[in-house]
């Protein structure tokens, strides 16, 4: 490497590339779709990988400007309207079935559940 040290000058650096508000916006929603690697895609797209991630910032906080201020990220909730069964006459818990997706993980449990064994599955599940 040539720093040009006897000469007093800086180190000569490439012309830099501007890259278009369209391409960056086109390399970041790919970036966010599941299972890509965004190193592979800069490296597809001649860029580098920390490029990406510094686009993707900028483009969190302007389409999503509450998640800089530490707000809670809302999760998508999906409701499946069934008919509920009648009471029984008992007393006891009536039986149901609940399910829930939290990333990979699926938990679905049908019928009567003991809340305190419930409760811990929930709490680790969650975490």
């Amino acid at each position: 490497m040539d720093t040009n040290i006897e000469s007093g000058g800086k180190p000569s650096r490439g012309p830099y590339r501007h890259h278009s508000e369209e391409f960056k916006r086109a390399i970041v929603e790919q970036s966010f779709q599941p299972g890509v690697s965004v190193a592979r895609l800069a490296r597809e797209n001649g860029v580098n990988a920390n490029q990406v991630f510094g686009w993707r910032k900028q483009y969190t906080a302007t389409q999503f400007p509450s998640a800089q201020n530490g707000a809670p990220a809302l999760v998508p909730v999906t409701v499946i309207e069934q008919p509920s069964p009648p009471l029984e006459s008992n007393g006891d818990r009536q039986a149901g079935t609940l399910e829930l997706m939290v990333g990979r993980a699926k938990l679905r449990v049908e019928g009567s559940v003991d809340p305190g064994l419930l409760a811990q599955v929930l709490d680790r599940l969650l975490r």
